[in-house]
């Protein structure tokens, strides 16, 4: 075929170092696809994809010679408004090519035949209705532009060869809020033989492709309840670790979004198919442009052995999460020796203030987790429990007094106390605090004035709302009110809320409950931004009738809660607390995850987690729970030690017999925590090394000898004892630390 379209003009060609070379090819429909490959000036090959004038997407990309993903599905997006529209049939109109990037501008066509993401009073979807003969019309005003990127970086003492590429979305016609990024990426060009790395609470967290029939997918389903199909798509950056990371015997594969934003992630690999599928929803506020953070995608070349890989993986997540971090505003926050008080009904604060809190003290626990001691349901009203806030300060029945005495406790000794606390209120609270007209003693009301409802009452948007305008509440329905943390007045009367538990009650840590759905993962959606009344319509009320829909219908809105989530997190930390999440994401030390039976083969991918120590399920994997004890804490994953309410003792299970091989290795863990830094996992795995400065830490999980590079002074942490040596003869289950 002599006719082909060129992205990259001649002239500039040889300037930048960038190759255009056309290919063509036969589709099984027979419809021939025009491909153009360029290579960028750190000699990425990427290609595209058209039929005729319709863009498809990328299709082959290669670094070295290394195919990065196959061409069977050509990588672009899908937009869809909350509208029903879609856009279709994208067509290059621009290119700009520069130096440092190329710049490819697509107009598109739009078709409105799908279901509204707007809901009725009826919680049913609308339709999108129009002229079913007309077909695909042009989207005027309407621009996609995709920007590449090529990109070096150093990880691990190693340079990785990569791009970027991001999405720009204007139109003066058709808001968005979403923008679905699909691909695929297989190293080699077929996913058999590559290992993927998703640390994971629902799914195995390393996979390895043997062949096409393999089945994976992050999605979280729980087979034997009334609606199996829990979540879909992930926030990658709040239940997901960030960044995804492929390797097999070519080298490996490293992607993430290098900004801090709203970003639902799925990955799924289809029985049958030989291509893992990589779904990102960027999303954002509605509005007439949307631009995606910058994907990077980074090639380290060369087979890595699994310690090898662990190690790169460290040193990537690193990196990864210093500049999020960085970028957010937030500390980075590291896990502690772990006690929780868990416990569903009123405290005797008594046992918590003089038998529960010195134990903890005793086994050196340098953080105790706190059940919800503010005002809820449970300690209020005696019903459902203590996740269901009435309002922010502490009931009465656990009282102000009692829970300063057991922070001064803590403090006194260096534990923070952290206390459980969410986004939401109970609806009990929405519907008491509105009395009937002549209110009588029937019900007991706490009063509106100075509280969560007074502000709740006074706010311009105080609960999140779904698309059919109903109060939010996820799968808590209808036990939950969720708030608006986008609400200026809601926020801020959160925030001096738990000032107050701070400054003056002496709580120094939250465990943020269901942080990676309720708080991160919501969205507040307004369908008419111009109203001037609140409620629903009945027919029964004259003045609700006699009208018809507009032709040109209210400006509406849709606001992440994501933008929130990550300004609370700040603030707190400012304010003196430490965070902790219900997710295994990037920010904050995470309280969630699968049973130890899910993380034994990939312990070290479990940094900053807490995980449940289970001895018998240890026993029955045939292993040795002072060892997986042992192990845990020296990846810096610590383990949960609860203070059993009727025994009054600490245990690894509530309501089980097993105990803890030993509390030692908890306060070792301890004296070495400041300086578990640049992680390096030793060859097959004998132990673990860190280091900051010149300080390092050694953790044996095998008797081997270390060679020092110069005589130093060694101390056996767990025996204290400490001498001059030239090689430490590392003994199982010990720590050592020197100074070079």
């Amino acid at each position: 075929m002599k006719t082909r379209r060129t992205f990259l003009k001649q002239s500039t060609t040889a300037a930048l170092g960038l190759l255009a070379v056309p290919s063509v090819l036969t589709t099984g429909e027979n419809r021939t696809r025009k491909t153009t490959r360029s290579i960028l000036k750190n000699d990425v090959m990427i290609e595209t994809i058209m039929i005729g004038d319709e863009f498809l997407g990328l299709g082959s990309i290669s670094i070295g010679g290394i195919e990065l993903r196959s061409p069977r599905r050509p990588m672009f997006v899908e937009i869809t408004t909350p509208d029903g529209i879609r856009l279709l049939n994208y067509r290059l109109v621009d290119q700009k090519i520069t130096d440092d990037s190329i710049e490819l501008i697509f107009s598109a066509d739009q078709i409105n035949d799908g279901l509204m993401e707007w809901m009725l009073h009826t919680v049913r979807n609308r339709r999108n209705l129009s002229d079913w003969t007309e077909g695909p019309q042009p989207a005027k005003d309407t621009t996609l532009k995709l920007i590449l990127k090529p990109l070096t970086r150093e990880i691990g003492n190693k340079t990785w060869q990569g791009f970027t590429y991001q999405y720009v979305y204007n139109s003066s016609t058709l808001p968005i809020y979403r923008i679905l990024d699909r691909g695929t990426w297989e190293i080699g060009g077929d996913v058999i033989g590559n290992e993927f790395w998703m640390r994971s609470g629902v799914v195995p967290s390393k996979v390895k492709f043997g062949t096409n029939k393999d089945f994976y997918s992050s999605e979280w389903y729980l087979p034997g309840i009334e609606n199996p199909n829990i979540f879909q798509f992930h926030p990658l950056q709040t239940t997901l670790q960030g960044f995804t990371f492929t390797t097999s015997s070519k080298g490996t594969l490293l992607t993430w979004p290098n900004e801090v934003k709203h970003i639902n992630s799925l990955f799924e690999k289809e029985e049958g198919k030989s291509e893992l599928v990589h779904y990102h929803e960027h999303c954002a506020d509605l509005g007439h442009e949307l631009k995606t953070s910058p994907v990077e995608v980074l090639w380290l070349p060369g087979e890595l052995t699994e310690v090898q890989a662990a190690n790169i993986y460290e040193a990537a997540k690193d990196v990864i999460y210093d500049i999020l971090h960085e970028n957010a505003g937030l500390k980075r926050e590291r896990v502690t020796t772990y006690g929780v008080i868990e416990e569903w009904q009123i405290p005797d604060m008594d046992k918590y203030i003089n038998r529960a809190m010195p134990a903890f003290i005793a086994a050196e626990l340098k953080t105790v987790f706190l059940p919800n001691e503010c005002q809820n349901t449970m300690n209020v009203y005696g019903v459902s429990n203590m996740c269901c806030n009435i309002d922010y300060k502490i009931a009465d029945t656990v009282g102000e007094d009692n829970m300063r005495q057991l922070c001064k406790k803590a403090n006194d000794a260096g534990v923070t106390v952290e206390m459980w606390g969410n986004t939401a209120i109970s609806s009990l609270a929405e519907m008491f605090s509105y009395a009937e007209e002549k209110p009588t003693d029937r019900l007991r009301r706490l009063p509106v004035e100075g509280s969560v409802m007074e502000v709740v009452q006074k706010a311009q948007m105080p609960w999140i709302r779904n698309a059919s305008n109903a109060i939010e509440a996820d799968h808590y329905t209808p036990r939950f009110c969720a708030l608006n943390m986008r609400d200026p007045d809601i926020y801020a009367y959160w925030m001096k809320c738990w000032k107050k538990l701070h400054d003056d009650i002496g709580i120094r840590g939250i465990f943020l409950d269901s942080s990676f759905n309720m708080t991160s993962n919501k969205f507040h959606h307004v369908q008419n931004m111009n109203a001037v009344r609140k409620g629903g319509a009945t027919l029964d009320q004259l003045d609700n009738l006699g009208y018809y829909r507009p032709k040109k219908e209210p400006v509406k809105g849709i606001f992440s809660q994501y933008p929130a989530h990550i300004s609370m997190i700040r603030d707190m930390q400012e304010m003196g607390y430490h965070y902790t999440g219900e997710d295994i994401g990037v920010f904050g030390v995470h309280r969630s995850g699968p049973g130890v039976k899910m993380r034994l083969d990939c312990m070290y991918i479990w940094t900053d987690c807490i995980a449940t120590f289970e001895p018998q399920e240890i026993r029955n994997l045939g292993f040795d729970p002072l060892d997986v004890l042992f192990k845990g804490l020296a990846y810096r994953m610590s383990w949960f030690v609860f203070w059993d309410v009727d025994k009054e003792k600490l245990v690894p299970v509530r309501g089980k017999d097993d105990e803890f091989p030993t509390f030692d290795f908890f306060k070792a863990y301890n004296e070495v925590e400041p300086y578990l830094y640049d992680r390096e996992i030793l060859e097959n795995e004998a132990g673990v090394l860190y280091h900051k400065d010149n300080t390092y830490v050694l953790w044996a999980f095998s008797d081997f000898h270390h060679h020092l590079p110069k005589s130093s002074v060694v101390k056996t942490i767990l025996s204290g004892k400490s001498s001059r040596m030239k090689e430490i003869r590392a003994s199982k289950n010990q720590v050592y630390t020197y100074t070079i």
